[in-house]
């Protein structure tokens, strides 16, 4: 009896030690890992505030065949909507798009309109960041507006499936947008029969 209680009890030991260490690689692998590569994900209260000399834009994910984290990225500026040439596009820049979209990460980004082709201006192109940005808009590019692209080279982000906790929108930015789509619905002509 003695000698099955040592044998149960050294059985115990070993399981307790090996699901010690799968839980711990479970965290590593579906919970958030701090990658040296990748900013640290700021929480609400850490955000950091929008660069007073960069300009206010609203990001959103757009285009046909798409879950509700990816798309194609489309920029509000200007009083317009746009898109993202993906010319020089990278996974640094996915990065900033998915976070300032609320986003813990980008998973991939998708080059050549794959979500579709957008419309009107194409507001940015090489577009180089380094994932530490806050907005799409500090990071470098040939300026808003300037580029040799055409929607055929639309460029689409996946972004993770979780969320950055207390995240919220900018409620200003949005109000403006809001206003700027009743603007111009208002000067669709309407066919009078």
């Amino acid at each position: 009896m003695e000698r099955s209680l040592g044998f149960i009890h050294n059985h115990c030991i070993v399981v307790l030690f090996l699901f010690s260490s799968l839980s711990s690689l479970g965290l590593a692998q579906y919970g958030y890992w701090p990658y040296s590569g990748y900013p640290e994900q700021p929480t609400q209260e850490q955000r950091p505030q929008w660069p007073a000399s960069v300009p206010k834009i609203q990001l959103r994910l757009a285009g046909q065949k798409r879950k509700h984290n990816e798309g194609r990225v489309e920029v509000f500026y200007n009083g317009e909507w746009g898109t993202v040439c993906d010319d020089d596009f990278s996974i640094h820049s996915a990065h900033v798009v998915c976070r300032e979209l609320g986003y813990v990460e980008a998973v991939s980004w998708l080059p050549g309109s794959k979500h579709g082709k957008g419309e009107g201006k194409i507001w940015l192109d090489n577009v180089h960041c380094t994932g530490r940005e806050t907005t799409l808009a500090e990071c470098n590019s040939n300026g808003w507006g300037v580029t040799d692209c055409k929607h055929t080279e639309d460029v689409g982000v996946v972004c993770s499936e979780k969320r950055i906790p207390g995240f919220k929108f900018d409620n200003a930015l949005l109000n403006q947008i809001e206003v700027n789509t009743l603007k111009t619905l208002r000067h669709i002509p309407v066919p009078m029969e």
